[in-house]
């Protein structure tokens, strides 16, 4: 029996907010039904874009009073703005698709799966790593033993301060890129981290410049975590993401998306399609986030148990509040489990 096209409504109209629009319009197991955000322009723009009801001016009560018929809410607001639509559409009865961090704090993430259990609806959050091919790869191959015993791991996120200037000052470094690969480490060695410590300076605009972190999982096994958002313009590899796990019989590693398309342009800078995140083929959006949004609607449809949970990104968070409380206090961090 065929199910009928999950209802979807999306808050946050930026360019997460744009992908799951797209994508609720396009897969034939869903429909969009309305769109609200912050600004009016671009909340209006991208529901004129699908032929939708736009709610401006911070509108999800709004829309969700409007639309009883909408089932699930992708929640793509800024970082720091999540808590509230969140709260209202779960309250409401809808499944919800969080982007991450699901909060800037773990006692409103904490909130957020409570009320999901209490009123008995999917939450998952937006960890896109478990739906990347090089990622999802290196795990499987970590889990079916292939590099024994594991030992130790790293990870490198780095970005320039200018792709930072929309979240300079509104929250900690700690929880802006970090739970990508908290979440990442979390999934790949199955075991909780229980202690961190943090290494940091501060001189971009009063904030952190970058962090390190060092995470202690409970059976052992160290982390190490390198995160920045004051990277050079032109700095060569240290931009490139990076994440290796060592075992005592292997290793594995995911190098980054390595830009293998380049469009070259005479007296111009070269042109890098996107070819792993969000590319469109044949004019259909495809990619990790298609099957991230895709994973979803079955698990709200029944097909399928989730492969990631507000338990998870609540984890992750717990996991990034330690850092920045280490980060505070110069010591060693217990992680709350």
């Amino acid at each position: 029996m065929m199910n009928s096209p999950l209802q979807i409504g999306v808050v946050g109209p930026g360019r997460m907010g744009r992908v799951y629009a797209r994508l609720a319009s396009e897969l034939s197991e869903t429909n969009l039904v309305a769109v609200s955000g912050r600004s009016e322009g671009a909340t209006n723009e991208v529901a004129g874009q699908y032929g939708v009801p736009g709610y401006p001016n911070v509108g999800h009560e709004a829309m969700l009073a409007s639309h009883p018929e909408i089932e699930a809410v992708v929640v793509a607001a800024s970082e720091w703005m999540h808590t509230a639509p969140v709260l209202a559409a779960l309250e409401a009865g809808k499944h919800v698709l969080v982007e991450k961090p699901m909060a800037v704090s773990a006692t409103d993430a904490q909130s957020f799966v409570e009320t999901a259990d209490r009123v008995g609806v999917q939450l998952m959050v937006c960890h896109s790593l478990r739906f990347d091919h090089p990622y999802a790869a290196m795990r499987a191959a970590v889990a079916a033993g292939e590099i024994g015993e594991v030992m130790h791991l790293y990870s490198r996120r780095n970005t320039i301060e200018l792709a930072a200037e929309r979240v300079l000052g509104k929250f900690s470094l700690a929880y802006w890129l970090t739970p990508h690969d908290i979440d990442m480490m979390l999934w790949t060695v199955g075991r909780p981290i229980t202690s961190v410590k943090a290494y940091s300076r501060e001189k971009a605009k009063g904030k952190q410049d970058f962090i390190i972190g060092v995470f202690t999982f409970d059976n052992g096994v160290v982390g190490v975590l390198e995160t920045s958002w004051s990277t050079p313009a032109f700095s060569g590899r240290s931009q490139a993401e990076h994440f290796s796990i060592h075992g005592r019989e292997g290793a594995a590693e995911v190098l980054g998306h390595e830009n293998s398309v380049a469009i070259y342009h005479v007296g111009g800078e070269p042109n890098y399609p996107d070819i792993g995140y969000t590319p469109v083929l044949h004019g259909k959006q495809e990619g990790m986030f298609r099957s991230l949004f895709s994973h979803f609607v079955g698990v709200v449809q029944g097909k399928w148990e989730p492969i990631v949970t507000g338990r998870d990104g609540l984890a992750a968070l717990r996991v990034a509040s330690a850092l920045e409380r280490a980060l505070e206090s110069g010591r060693e961090e217990a992680v709350e489990q």
